[in-house]
Parts: structure tokens; sequence; C-alpha cells
């Protein structure tokens, strides 16, 4: 019993720690690979946050390993203004000239930032403008290639495409609810046609907004028998050492009406590719619907943010609490499970990478593009207008206060929701 827990803890932790890190690991790969590939000094290439427990330097950049596995980043010269030195006091005399009897305070010669002319060809701010904006793409970039191979590996591993749509939830007062459609329900077909592809189903409800659809939904109903006096059939559940499931399992026709505007319709379901039809897929058919799947979310996220800024639908973000109980979930589900979860938190983790606020790499894009405009305008009209890297920092530095806030905020009902689903 106490071995089973501990082994299950480990398998949540090993679980939680491999999708964030490996995220983590390609975004900023994708950052040191093409800073290196333009010259770049990377001065160091870090995983994790908190201080250091292992590192190692190899030429002119230092490696190391954090405590918290919950990102990473990538240091490069120049990109972070110089911090500006507190005083010139001589270590062990105070400001007055006398004796300090306070033992000098040991720094880290690794955490003190490398000073840099502004025009050394190695930092990035000498760097032209398709290098910078090169450099802080890459990261996202590599998430979604991430996500792509993901898909491969899943597809020639477990097999693929998964034809059914399996209902994880399903929200109140919408159609599916009204419809009388239960978490846990498989739709096989929408409006009489056979699902060859889980996508098709979403492509066909989207395209019916407005319209009234026909849903076939198979739904298993368990039959508890007791465990005394016989064996426990492949396939059963067992509840307990004395009893265990059957399921019944039927196959309903149900009429719903999806809403939103056209080629935007949905029914409220959280859903997802069901695990009872893989096909092993050739790796040059799997290389082609790995990228169809990767686009696919892509396309679920961008839509779902736009309305969710509309106020179209409820806001629903999933904070660091919520991601590790989906992770715990999806790691005893099976390996196919996990690893598909962790190509959709990569896509989606790159792509709000990109979005253009402060201190995320698409804010960082937004004033490399400012500088851009601004050299344009200093040419046509002669005026010298610039954003220093000071302001620049300043306003990065607001945006990270913001997101800290948000990210408070999000787990703070995170928690809540474990106590009052």
């Amino acid at each position: 019993m106490i071995l089973g827990f501990l082994l299950a803890i480990l398998k949540t932790v090993v679980s939680i720690c491999f999708v964030l890190v490996s995220i983590a690991l390609i975004h900023e790969f994708g950052h040191y690979a093409t800073a290196k590939l333009t010259g770049i000094w990377v001065i160091e290439f870090a995983i994790g946050f908190g201080n250091r427990i292992l590192k190692f330097r190899i030429g002119e950049t230092l490696y190391s390993l954090r405590p918290l596995p919950l990102g990473g980043f990538v240091r490069l010269a120049g990109m972070d203004p110089p911090e500006e030195e507190e005083s010139k006091d001589v270590p062990g005399e105070a400001k007055d000239g006398t004796a300090d009897d306070a033992a000098p305070e040991i720094i880290d010669p690794d955490d003190v930032m490398p000073t840099l002319d502004p025009g050394d060809p190695r930092g990035y701010p000498s760097k032209p403008i398709w290098a910078k904006v090169l450099v802080l793409a890459a990261g996202s970039l590599m998430n979604l290639f991430y996500a792509v191979l993901l898909f491969i590996f899943i597809y020639v591993y477990s097999g693929g495409p998964m034809s059914n749509i399996a209902v994880l939830g399903v929200t109140k007062d919408q159609p599916a609810a009204h419809a009388g459609i239960r978490p846990g329900d498989v739709i096989s077909a929408v409006a009489g046609i056979s699902l060859e592809e889980w996508t098709d189903g979403i492509k066909l409800i989207q395209a019916h907004a407005g319209k009234e659809i026909l849903l076939d939904v198979i739904r298993d109903h368990p039959i508890p028998k007791p465990g005394f006096g016989g064996g426990v059939l492949q396939g059963d559940v067992s509840v307990d050492r004395g009893s265990y499931l059957l399921y019944k399992r039927e196959t309903l026709k149900i009429p719903v009406t999806p809403t939103g505007s056209a080629g935007a319709g949905r029914i409220g379901i959280a859903l997802a590719p069901n695990t009872f039809d893989f096909r092993a897929l050739p790796i040059s058919r799997a290389v082609g619907k790995a990228f169809e799947s990767a686009w696919s979310i892509i396309m679920q996220t961008v839509q779902g943010l736009a309305r969710m800024i509309s106020g179209e639908t409820q806001a629903d973000v999933a904070g660091p609490v919520k991601i590790m109980q989906m992770i715990k979930e999806q790691a005893y589900k099976g390996l196919a499970d996990l690893l598909y979860l962790t190509a959709v938190l990569s896509v989606n983790i790159g792509l709000i990478n990109l979005f253009p606020f402060p201190v995320l790499d698409g804010g960082r894009i937004v004033f490399v593009l400012l500088d851009l405009l601004f050299m344009g305008i200093n040419f046509i009209t002669g005026l010298k207008l610039q954003i220093t890297q000071k302001v620049e920092e300043n306003v990065h530095f607001v945006g990270m206060i913001c997101l800290l806030l948000l990210l408070v905020f999000v787990t703070f009902q995170d928690i809540k929701s474990l106590f009052h689903p």
C-alpha cells in the first residue's frame, strides 16, 4: 500500500517535471540556437529558476540547472541594461574610512553581468532587425515544432488518427448540456457522417452553426458485479477486492443545435480524441497528420482567445495548479495522453509568448519594430527619436508585475475550485 502510494507520487512528479522542463528546454533552445547562429554572445543557458544547483561552462557560455522546473531563460550579451553600481566602497572598509568588522559579501562571478561595448558585434543591440526578431521568435517557433514532433511520435508509437470525439466535460447552459450529452460520452458520427478523424467532427459542428444536427453518441453504463467466485474479464474495471464493473454500451441519436457565427459553431463541450481507435501510421503519413494536428490546435487556441477577448465566452485560464492536475490525470491514462497534453501546452505557450505584451517575446518584438519605425521617421525628418534600453526594461518590468498578479489570481482560483468544484 505504502509502496504503491510512493510510486504514484513519483510518477506524478516525474510527469510534471517532464512536461514543464521539456517545454521550457525546447523554448529556450530556440533562443539559444538562433543567438549562436547570428553571432550573439550567449552568457548563460538556464533551465529552472532559483539558485543554481548545477553548472558547467563550455566555451564562453555557462550552462546551469535550477531547482524550480517552471521555465528557464537565456542571458544574451547586451540585452539587459547594465546594473548601476551602488558604491565604490573598498571591501572591509566603512563609508567613513574606518574599518568595517563585517565580512565582505562573497559574490559568485557567474552572477556578475559582463560589460560590453555598445558597438561590440557580439552584443544583441548591434545586430540587425531581422536577427533580433528571429532570436526573439525562435522560442515560440520551437514550441510549435516540438508539438509536431510529439504528434509524429504519438501517431507512430500509439497510432492514429483517432476517429471519435471523447467528451471530457460539458459546459452548463450550452447546447450539449441541454441536449443531454454527458462527460464520458463518445461522439462517433456528426450529421449522419461517420468520423474517420476526430477533427472532421469538429469541422462539421463548426459548419452547422444555427442548424440542428444529429450526433451518434456512444454511452457506457456501469453495472457492478460481485467479484467472489469468479474471475474478472479483460477490460473490466476493478472497484475493490470484492466487486468489479461491467459496462453496457448503447448508441444514442441526440439532436443538438450549435451556437455561434457561420463557420464557428460550437456546442459547449471539452473534447479530445478518444483512445479506442488508434491505428498505427507509417512515418510518411504521421508527419502530415502531425502538422494537421498542430495547426488544428493553433486555430482552436486563437479562436478561443478571440472569443474570450471579445467577451463572447467566459475567460477560462488554467494556472499552475490546474495544469499540474491535468498532467497527473493524463499520466495515469498513458504515455500517448501525456504526450498529447504536452503538445497542446507547448502550442499554447508558444502562441502566448508571441502576444504583444511587455516582458513576453512578442512584447520585445514590438520594441524592435518600433526601433525600425523610428529609424524610418528619423531618416525622413532628420529627428532623433529613440526608445532607450532603460525605458524598455521599465515597461517590461511593469508587464512582469502584471503577469505575476494574474498568476497569483489564477492560482487562487485553481485552488478554490479544488474545494468548490
